[in-house]
């Protein structure tokens, strides 16, 4: 592997005038930075970015850390999609990255693991768990963070969407088509997108004057075993007509616990989910869903990091919340009789 060392001796040069020619170091003679760079061509030298972290220069590495906490992780592609928002930015901006999957028990050593690799200029944090120690300590130790999902840090920038708006969108749907007896299957209460849309779904219950009824209220947890258990929940406590459920994924599970109990969608439950993820197209019934712009959120939290890092200002926080829109498909809309 060619190093500085041999590039400095064909050149003719000391390490440090090779070293401010990789760097872009304005104080290089023009013609020793011609010569230099020939031969860094010449030998398809790349830099370690190691090295260039030690001396104090930026590495153009982003890490993406996602909390193994979420056990869907492999599951449901929301993940997947976000990353390839993220990734796609980073991209055409020259930056690389990096992704740290962190297990519970990992979350307390993770910060100074982190900080030890200097190879990172930034951190965007795929968490939206409320008091989050991960966000806490990397916050203690200023390093520069975007955290996809709200959060309380004033010291923190977010990307998201408008859960709130965007699940009372989806209990107007539901009334507009005929129905008065609302029920919800909502995401985890430790996280700020499950509270958002439970805020959501009961706003839009006190809008058109319905009920809010503790029994039609089924906690679960975004996955979709967790839509087929909180369904039958609700189906053994209460009668509804109307389903909100707070992610695609748990969608898939309700709709088989509704039609293993004899249920049809939508003649007898009408059903609106939340994400729009690709899969929600092709299920059967297709999903009228609250569509969030996954991978435009990832890109969004990228390029802000990145306009942070290149602009020296991380000490600014920026709140960014995304548009949802309702999307129909079938599990709302009634079948049409031929005559």
């Amino acid at each position: 592997m060619t190093t500085i060392k041999e590039i400095a001796k064909l050149a003719g040069v000391s390490r440090s005038t090779v070293s401010r020619v990789i760097n872009n170091d304005p104080n290089v003679n023009h013609r020793t930075r011609e010569k230099v760079q020939s031969i860094i061509d010449e030998l398809d030298y790349q830099p370690n970015p190691v090295a260039r972290s030690l001396m104090g220069g930026r590495s153009r590495v982003i890490g993406l850390v996602i909390p193994m906490v979420f056990s869907n992780l492999f599951t449901d592609p929301f993940f997947s999609l976000l990353a390839q928002g993220i990734s796609s930015t980073c991209t055409t901006n020259n930056y690389t990255l990096m992704l740290w999957l962190i297990e519970p028990d990992y979350e307390k050593r993770a910060n100074s693991n982190i900080l030890r690799n200097r190879l990172i200029d930034g951190i965007i944090v795929a968490s939206n768990m409320i008091d989050d120690p991960l966000i806490e300590g990397l916050v203690t130790r200023k390093v520069p963070i975007v955290q996809i999902g709200r959060n309380n840090c004033p010291e923190v920038s977010s990307v998201d969407a408008d859960n709130i708006h965007g699940s009372a969108m989806a209990v107007r749907h539901l009334v507009n088509i005929g129905r008065k007896k609302l029920a919800t299957i909502t995401g985890q209460m430790d996280r700020y997108s499950g509270r958002d849309r439970l805020v959501g779904f009961k706003r839009g219950l006190q809008e058109n004057d319905l009920p809010i009824l503790d029994e039609r209220i089924a906690f679960g947890d975004f996955t979709e075993d967790g839509g087929y258990l909180q369904t039958k929940v609700l189906l053994q406590r209460t009668t509804f007509d109307g389903l909100y459920v707070a992610s695609d994924m748990m969608s898939f599970g309700a709709i088989r616990a509704l039609q293993e109990a004899g249920l049809r969608i939508p003649d007898d439950v009408a059903l609106v989910s939340f994400d729009d993820i690709p899969a929600s197209a092709r299920y059967q019934p297709p999903l009228t869903t609250i569509r969030q712009p996954i991978h435009q959120i990832g890109s969004i939290a990228a390029q802000t990091l990145i306009d942070q890092l290149e602009s020296n200002d991380t000490a600014t926080p920026r709140r960014i919340i995304l548009p949802t829109e309702l999307i129909i498909r079938k599990t709302t809309l009634q079948p049409v009789l031929s005559g």
